[in-house]
């Protein structure tokens, strides 16, 4: 459609059907010329508006006043009946059974400013059916018209790379003003225009959930709310032309909602082609690539954003809650949204199931600053474990053990009363990592032999490890036991009774040091630099 068609709105109206000149009609009560027509019904039966559909004409030669030609009740009754039942206006039929409008219509219409127009006698009633019909026809086609070019202007959106963006651009091109999408908190997904999108949003707040139309000073506004994934969106457009909004409100809000969901089914169905193929990729490097797939492995990462050659990351991580508190998807997808915003490449497979608590999320990301980010605030809500760096595909699975590791490491500390909820495994200490290699049912045995009568009096455990978290401090550790330093002395020596040796050699500080590592890097106040910790 020409752009200078668009806002032309060919509605038939009762001025129209009054103009023309081959229907010889005459405007009794003229009432509101810009009233809509939609059809013309001619009936004569008793109480007719019950047969009328809306904004529908009703022609009438006064067959039924025949007989009481003179009852202005009945005839002020026929009128309140069909404004009650929204009837356009009343066409009466001169000529035929009456020689003019009888007194009680002209009156009853008159006082009610109900339209009421006289028919010629030679003018047959099924020209005026035949006209309005054609009429309607016409503002059909072009109701479809406009529809179809609506969808096709707000349809060029998806093919944009932020198609939500794009709509509202539109939108608010098509409207003359301003166009704003809000969050059901009133955050701002996107907008544009410089309307009054605070006051605006403050409106749409005091009201009901429901398509909205109100003027906020000079600016005619038209709101709609939808849902998408759940959650409760407002789609607003405003103008300071109010016709605009009259004439494209509702229809260009609806067709925006159905883009939007379109975009969003769009959106998903990507999503979730390339989730399926993050998790082979990972199940792939995880069971090992073999020298002649590296090539293939590399071209299908290069899909996802990495570049041939460049370091890489294997991280494993479980939420701090329980798995089955959390949205996993959701979960998921705001992980995938924050690496595209930081321009970070990772494949990520969620594995939870609800039915085996054990199962955790695994992803395969570039080593870079943004990594380190990324990292940090998945920390926020799940125990992570990530591997150190590698390029060299064929020993992944290598890594894929290193993250593991990592977050077992992770996991042991927590246990023990760390506040700590990531470990990179290349970041650790000598002895952190060497404990790494330690079978852990053998290491058991062992430490009992050694320290099983230690480890029989807790007093002296816990003295031990906050004495050697705290660099060998008596006073620092009396502070943190809440004893006297004199106590904390008296346990030492007990200590060294226990394991043979002075607390201050450095082979009993090795010894005691691997033996409770867990629990010492437990009650270390993290500091800036400090080695024990795995930041």
């Amino acid at each position: 459609m020409a752009s200078d068609t668009r806002q032309q709105n060919p509605r038939l109206t009762l001025q129209q059907l009054i103009d023309e000149p081959s229907l010889q009609l005459s405007a009794i009560e003229p009432g509101d010329p810009s009233t809509v027509i939609r059809s013309a019904h001619s009936i004569e039966i008793e109480n007719p508006a019950r047969w009328l559909p809306p904004q529908s004409i009703m022609l009438t030669t006064g067959l039924r006043f025949v007989d009481r030609p003179t009852d202005r009740k009945a005839q002020a009754r026929l009128i309140d009946e069909l404004i009650a039942a929204d009837v356009a206006a009343l066409l009466f039929g001169i000529g035929v059974k009456f020689l003019e409008v009888p007194r009680g219509l002209r009156e009853a219409a008159r006082q009610r400013n109900f339209p009421l127009l006289t028919v010629a006698a030679s003018t047959p009633f099924l020209a005026i059916e035949d006209f309005v019909n054609r009429g309607v026809l016409s503002t059909e086609t072009y109701l479809l018209q406009r529809t179809v070019w609506l969808q096709n202007e707000l349809l060029h959106a998806l093919s944009a790379s932020d198609p939500v963006n794009a709509l509202v651009i539109r939108l608010g091109t098509l409207s003359r003003g301003a166009a704003v999408l809000y969050e059901g908190t009133g955050h701002i997904v996107a907008s544009t225009g410089h309307g009054p999108l605070r006051l605006i949003w403050e409106e749409i707040a005091a009201r009901e959930p429901e398509p909205q139309r109100f003027a906020v000073g000079q600016w005619e506004v038209a709101t709609r709310p939808f849902a998408l994934r759940g959650s409760l969106f407002r789609l607003a457009i405003a103008s300071r032309t109010s016709s605009v909004i009259n004439d494209l409100g509702p229809d260009v809000l609806e067709t925006a909602e159905r883009v939007l969901a379109a975009a969003n089914a769009a959106r998903s169905l990507v999503i979730s082609q390339a989730q399926a193929e993050a998790v082979r990729i990972i199940s792939a490097l995880r069971a090992g690539v073999t020298t002649s797939q590296i090539r293939q492995t590399w071209d299908r990462l290069r899909a996802f954003g990495f570049r041939v050659g460049d370091p890489i990351r294997v991280v494993i991580a479980r939420p701090i809650g329980s798995p089955v508190e959390i949205d996993t998807a959701r979960t998921t997808e705001s992980l995938l949204e924050a690496a595209h915003a930081e321009g970070l490449p990772v494949v990520l497979s969620d594995e939870y199931r609800q039915e085996d608590p054990a199962t955790r999320l695994v992803a395969v990301l570039a080593d870079s600053p943004a990594a380190r980010s990324w990292t940090d605030v998945l920390a926020r809500t799940h125990v992570t474990g990530a591997s150190g760096p590698l390029t060299d595909l064929a020993v992944t699975p290598r890594y894929f053990e290193e993250a593991d590791t990592a977050w077992q490491v992770v996991s042991r500390r927590r246990d023990r009363g760390s506040a700590e909820t990531i470990v990179r495994l290349d970041e650790v200490d000598f002895a952190t990592w060497l404990l790494t290699r330690r079978d852990d049912a053998r290491v058991s045995a062992r430490l009992d032999h050694h320290f099983g009568s230690l480890i029989a009096a807790p007093d002296l455990v816990e003295t031990v490890v906050v004495y050697l978290a705290t660099d060998q401090d008596v006073k620092a550790t009396a502070q943190k036991l809440f004893v006297h330093p004199n106590t904390v002395r008296y346990r030492l020596r007990n200590v060294e009774q226990l394991v043979g040796g002075p607390i201050a050699a450095a082979k009993i500080v090795a010894n005691l040091y691997l033996a409770f590592q867990d629990e010492i890097v437990a009650r270390v106040e993290p500091t800036v630099g400090n080695e024990l910790s795995s930041e």
